[in-house]
């Protein structure tokens, strides 16, 4: 997640790299006309972050190469495994954070839980 939040900030931070991804999105017709910026704050904001990033993957490498900015981690199966896991399981939770009527607790078990298991199955992934 890191690379990804450096990235998307290295390309946010410079409003003239920022004008031409957008840009360039608008020129290859992608579904999305810009990147999420991910606010530390707000960590639910994480999994929209990082699935907007893993939809416009294919244009963020088209991007990054022609700007002569290279990751070579984005083209590693390990990472973009790793990447997608991190995808799935913040969006699985953000859609149980969300809803009326849940009480605090509820939500509160939800994320103590889910941080005992992300963390236990990332270690266990990590070892393999």
């Amino acid at each position: 997640m890191n690379l990804v939040i450096k990235i998307i900030n290295s390309i946010l931070a410079k409003a003239l790299y920022h004008r031409q991804f957008k840009d360039f999105l608008e020129e290859i017709d992608s579904q999305f006309s810009d990147v999420l910026l991910h606010n530390k704050v707000r960590w639910l904001s994480r999994g929209n972050v990082s699935q907007r990033f893993a939809l416009c993957l294919s244009e963020m490498k088209t991007f990054l190469k022609e700007k002569s900015i290279d990751h070579p981690e984005m083209e590693e199966d390990k990472w973009l495994r790793n990447f997608n896991f991190v995808v799935d399981t913040t969006m699985k939770l953000n859609l149980k954070l969300q809803g009326k009527g849940n009480p605090a607790y509820a939500l509160l078990e939800e994320v103590v839980c889910f941080e005992k298991n992300y963390f236990f199955l990332f270690k266990t992934w990590r070892a393999r």
